[in-house]
């Protein structure tokens, strides 16, 4: 985690063996500042948060497009006392709260639909999905994948193109297709919307799209923040 509370501030690890106490689980916290990552605290005993990943310039970049007191909130299901922190929380106490995820890792379906149960709860949700070429093959499926010229639909004023996923396995592209959730991803630099079943449908001339086929549009950056942080009761 890279926030955390210091006498109390909210703040990132300043020196080497500085120590705090974690405040949703009272956890024993140290710094790290690793040579070549972010500074950020360490749970002695494990991270609270079961969801946690490493985490490396590509999420802080992103978590710095919004302001410090949208960053890793702590959210718990008053239920089951289980306790998540959203990566970006935007719209806190307005009512109309958007959680952003930033997937840099794979992740298996059964733990999309845990995340998406979770943070869906009175929320929209998000995803941002880095399809990078250098970790993954995904990156490179995706690039000679994308064609806006063969079969293209409009919607909201953006143009959508709809493809065929090149690949070994479709099962990628899949998994994002059956989310519930609003999924973008971020291939060098560059958003796309991943069209949902719905919204796949209505592009398509009212059918379902076929196995390995996805719609995206493309988006500039300032587009999709203006996304994350624009009031809606949609989720």
């Amino acid at each position: 985690m890279i926030y955390a509370w210091v006498d109390g501030q909210r703040r990132q690890p300043l020196v080497k063996g500085e120590k705090t106490e974690c405040k949703h689980c009272g956890g024993m916290l140290t710094a790290v500042l690793p040579a070549q990552n972010i500074p950020h605290w360490r749970h002695k005993a494990g991270d609270c948060d079961t969801w946690s990943e490493p985490e490396g310039p590509w999420h802080l970049q992103w978590k710095e497009s919004f302001s410090e007191e949208c960053r890793e909130i702590t959210l718990r299901d008053p239920l089951t006392n289980e306790l998540h922190r959203a990566d970006v929380l935007y719209g806190q106490g307005t009512g109309f709260e958007t959680v952003l995820e930033l997937q840099h890792s794979p992740i298996s379906e059964e733990e999309r639909i845990s995340r998406e149960q979770f943070y869906r709860q009175g929320r929209r949700m998000f995803w941002l999905v880095h399809l990078d070429t250098k970790s993954s093959t995904h990156g490179w499926s995706f690039e000679i994948s994308l064609n806006f010229k063969d079969k293209r639909a409009e919607y909201n004023k953006h143009i959508y193109g709809i493809m065929h996923w090149f690949g070994r396995s479709t099962q990628f592209i899949e998994k994002w297709k059956r989310s519930n959730a609003h999924v973008f991803f971020d291939f060098k630099g560059h958003i796309f919307h991943l069209a949902n079943k719905r919204l796949s449908e209505q592009l398509n001339n009212g059918m379902p799209l076929e196995k390995g086929e996805f719609a995206v549009c493309e988006l500039t950056r300032k587009e999709f923040i203006n996304a994350v942080q624009r009031p809606q009761s949609g989720r």
